[in-house]
């Protein structure tokens, strides 16, 4: 998998079909993640953006579920192991289908015939999203500073409950230590499942999660216990079970350690996708570096994440080759 800053070479160079013939020669399969698609979306020029999706959209690739899928796909499948009770008596397969191929075939189609539309969409919903998430890590990594914070082993790291928290949010935690991907995770699906799923009808807010997940559990049923579902968080998923949830929370906490940068939210995208490839390159040493102290930490393989050279006076074919 290729790093949004190299498919933009490839673009720019006109190069697609000689790195298709460099693939080949080393037997490697090309895998592409709608969420570089959608950070090439976010590109302001648009004969340079319809170039690099060209590159990235035709010859062998092999198109991957979006991470909300596959993220929602783990949850699912530890709603089916420990709480069956939670699922619909009829899952929505269609709905799912649907939603599938939005986002392997439809959106691709549309992005490498004209992206125009998709880019006005994305910068006017998802930038102020983004810049929003940019802030609050940045507040995070201050206050991590000034207290020492060390977050390594990532698996060693845990939380407390504030002692001024609203009793709504303690429910079903009795106090003690818990590891923080636990809790934030928790924390993340309840607001999506239970508290956006409940109200995007009214509101027009981005039900994706509850979309995905609702599709084959009753999120009525979910959220009629927060005790219940923090419970399910804290002592029942498996961490092995939850690979990409995981490893998203543990780029987003990894990047504290390091400047913070406007691409953080769309790096931490990428980074769902290190279990379905087994080399991640990348021009940007920062996020090489980011993606590298995961690895380390993670309990379970992921990609190896290699740097590429940024050099730009270097044709992009051959900083990718001694990279191999």
């Amino acid at each position: 998998m290729l790093d949004t800053n190299l498919w933009s070479s490839i673009g720019d160079e006109g190069v697609a079909h000689t790195f298709d013939g460099l693939m080949a020669a080393h037997d490697l399969e090309v895998v592409v993640a709608p969420s570089t698609l959608m950070e090439v979306i976010r590109l302001p020029v648009p004969h340079a953006r319809q170039r690099i999706i060209s590159a990235m959209g035709t010859g062998p690739r092999r198109r991957l579920a979006t991470e909300a899928e596959s993220e929602s796909a783990e949850v699912i499948s530890e709603v089916r192991q420990h709480r069956p009770h939670w699922l619909r008596s009829m899952p929505d397969t269609a709905r799912a289908a649907s939603l599938h191929t939005l986002w392997t075939k439809q959106m691709w189609r549309k992005a490498l015939h004209d992206s125009q539309s998709l880019h006005d969409h994305e910068v006017r919903h998802q930038r102020p999203k983004a810049d929003y998430l940019v802030r609050r890590q940045r507040e995070q990594r201050t206050e991590m500073l000034q207290v020492k914070f060390t977050i390594r082993p990532l698996t060693a790291v845990t939380v407390t409950p504030v002692a001024d928290a609203p009793e709504s949010y303690l429910a079903g935690w009795s106090g003690e230590s818990v590891e923080m991907w636990r809790v934030e995770c928790r924390d993340l699906y309840w607001h999506q499942l239970a508290v956006v799923g409940n109200r995007a009808v009214l509101s027009g807010e981005d039900a994706t999660f509850a979309d995905w997940v609702g599709a084959y559990v009753d999120l009525r049923v979910l959220r009629s216990s927060r005790s219940a579902f923090t419970g399910f968080w804290f002592s029942e998923v498996a961490i092995k079970a939850m690979r990409r949830n995981w490893i998203r929370w543990a780029a987003r906490l990894a990047q504290t350690s390091f400047k913070i940068t406007r691409g953080n939210p769309f790096d931490e995208q990428h980074s769902s996708y290190l279990v379905d490839c087994d080399l991640f390159l990348s021009a940007d040493a920062g996020y090489v570096s980011v993606l590298e102290l995961v690895r380390s930490d993670a309990p379970f393989p992921i990609a190896e994440s290699r740097l590429v050279s940024g050099d730009r006076s270097v044709p992009v074919l051959d900083r990718i080759a001694a990279a191999l």
